[in-house]
């Protein structure tokens, strides 16, 4: 048995509790599109929005974490 959803059903997103200090699946999600209009909708340019936003957010989780 895995933990991957079978075909046809949904993965269950993890909700973002107020002391998680990790960015959730949304809060990625809606930061890479912030990046992806700013930059004027460019397709090309999607998978590096997703790539900046992850690593904006992670890092502000970093520095959360630590102090």
């Amino acid at each position: 048995m895995t933990d991957e959803p079978q075909r046809g059903e949904r993965r269950r997103r993890r909700v973002a509790r107020k002391d998680d200090v990790f960015p959730t699946f949304d809060e990625i999600a809606a930061r890479a599109y912030e990046l992806f209009v700013a930059e004027g909708k460019r397709v090309e340019r999607v998978f590096d929005c997703w790539q900046r936003a992850e690593t904006e957010l992670l890092e502000r989780a970093a520095r959360r974490a630590i102090r």
